[in-house]
């Protein structure tokens, strides 16, 4: 099994990611600058009391969401976040995270099994077909109660919440909630976000298949959920990876079953490049 490094299920204390902070963190990371978290509230003006407060949220976000890499031990008070390759172009190109394409590559990071956040994940990943694309929030309580052994309410957080947020990640509003009622909505199929869902596609066959030359499509979705994750059904995930292979980032083997995909690309190459279809 991968050794995952997700979030914990309570790690953004109840906040939500607002993104006029995820950009004051990107800024710090892009200043190689080091602090413990009084010392980056400082610099950054993200709120922090004197035992609490929004910081640790907003660096986990960023870590959840593929933003940024922490150097040295998670255990040190001292914090040295480094920009990942995702996270140098999105401060170069859309430092707000203003673009559907960003905060959609975001959410679904934030939904993986390795670096990603335990709540997210169980809900966009594992429990995909216990829950169905609507859902009544007391199911997902319950649901998120049963599968992390925690009889409690209030697991689901801010999840949905974030999603109907301007401040946060509306523009994508992957959930959204009526009188109790979740619905959740698949990653559009769009050809400019090609080069997005490519550089995805690239990071999860280097993370989860290093160093194999071809990933069977099916394989790849029951290890990091490339096909779960952003919700495709069998007729839309085939349009994605003909779009991506046209943007010249994989190719795909439709002569076997389950189809088998080659990297055409390098990732960090592939990153550079999420923007440049954008209208």
């Amino acid at each position: 099994m991968d050794k995952n490094n997700r979030l914990p299920r309570n790690f953004h204390r109840s906040f939500k990611p607002e993104r006029q902070y995820i950009n004051a963190m990107l800024r710090f990371a892009a200043a190689s600058k080091s602090g413990d978290y009084q010392t980056m509230a400082t610099d950054t003006g993200i709120p922090m009391g004197s035992s609490s407060g929004k910081v640790p949220a907003i660096l986990d976000y960023c870590r959840g969401m593929g933003l940024i890499t922490l150097l040295g031990s998670d255990r040190s008070a001292t914090k040295t976040p480094e920009l990942t390759p995702f996270g140098r172009i999105v401060l170069l190109e859309d430092p707000f995270l203003k673009m559907d394409v960003t905060q959609w590559i975001a959410h679904l990071n934030l939904c993986g099994p390795l670096i990603g956040a335990e709540v997210w994940y169980q809900t966009f990943f594992n429990g995909t077909q216990s829950l169905g694309l609507r859902f009544e929030r007391s199911k997902l309580e319950s649901y998120l109660g049963l599968t992390l052994g925690v009889d409690k309410s209030g697991l689901v957080g801010p999840m949905v919440g974030m999603y109907e947020d301007e401040a946060a990640l509306s523009i994508c509003g992957v959930l959204f909630e009526t009188a109790g009622l979740i619905t959740r909505i698949a990653a559009p199929l769009h050809d400019e976000f090609g080069c997005g869902y490519g550089a995805w596609l690239l990071q999860l066959m280097e993370d989860h298949f290093p160093g194999d030359s071809q990933i069977s499509a099916t394989e790849l979705d029951t290890k990091a959920g490339w096909r779960t994750i952003p919700g495709w059904n069998v007729g839309t995930h085939q349009r994605i990876l003909e779009i991506v292979e046209r943007k010249g980032l994989i190719e795909v083997d439709r002569q076997m079953e389950p189809w088998l995909l080659r990297p055409k690309a390098k990732t960090q190459t592939a990153w550079k490049k999420i923007y440049d279809n954008m209208m």
